[in-house]
């Protein structure tokens, strides 16, 4: 076993269905190694009681299964009995860069203790998925993290405030390098608008109030647009006595 290249055992563990990684990982050490880091690539939870149970039994050092952890998925918890405890799972997860959130409510001490916490900085994707958030619970998660890169957001839209909603406190950053908008997203627009956030590259297949204050904001930094379904865009039309 020993005079294996370690380049065929990765191209063995590349093409093995992912249900036979667990028993990949009993062959030996190189094997383990590879195929833990295939098998606990993405990790999901729909409820707190999995969420506990992971972070109670499963160490949290480098020789542990967390550092091959790179995208976690939260889906349908709908109100937290224990909101620090996302908090908790993002912070044992070192290697994590794609954070996914379906159906799922914010909890409201989440981005403060990623604005605060050593933990977050490796996230450069976000894919938000919720529970009619508020404009602050929606654009305070964004902007706490310092590296994202691309975010997408669907079926997702923002509710009221009022007035006078409380504004987050915009940091300085460089312009995502994509934004993409999909299905219901109304209001969506007008609150990335109003929190300055630039963008590369827009995509969306569906009409949505605010897209032009979303185009204003990064008219500099634009480089692609792509914009699929019906959209109606407001245009002034000149006047039948103007001249020009």
């Amino acid at each position: 076993m020993d005079s294996i290249p370690q380049e065929l055992i990765d191209t063995i563990l590349d093409n093995v269905p992912e249900s036979s990684l667990l028993s990949c990982s009993l062959v030996e050490k190189r094997w383990r190694q590879n195929s833990q880091r295939r098998a606990f690539d993405t990790i999901s939870f729909s409820s707190e009681e999995d969420m506990n149970r992971w972070c109670a039994d499963i160490p949290q050092d480098s020789d542990g299964i967390s550092p091959y952890v790179r995208h976690l998925k939260i889906k349908e918890i709908y109100s937290w009995a224990e909101p620090a405890l996302l908090s908790r799972m993002l912070e044992s997860l070192s290697s994590l860069t794609t954070l996914s959130m379906d159906t799922t409510k914010i909890p409201d001490e989440l981005p403060g203790h990623i604005s605060c916490g050593e933990f977050g900085n490796g996230i450069t994707a976000l894919h938000l998925s919720l529970l009619r958030p508020t404009f602050a619970a929606m654009t305070s998660l964004i902007l706490s993290l310092p590296n994202l890169k691309e975010l997408c957001i669907e079926n997702c839209g923002v509710m009221p405030e009022g007035p006078h909603p409380a504004r987050p406190v915009i940091p300085q950053r460089r312009p995502l390098d994509s934004l993409g908008l999909h299905g219901f997203v109304d209001g969506v627009g007008e609150a990335l608008a109003e929190s300055q956030l630039t963008f590369s590259r827009l995509s969306s297949d569906g009409g949505i109030t605010g897209i032009m204050q979303l185009l204003l904001v990064s008219s500099e930094t634009l480089v692609e647009l792509k914009l699929c379904g019906a959209w109606f865009l407001r245009v002034p039309r000149p006047s039948r006595d103007d001249s020009d």
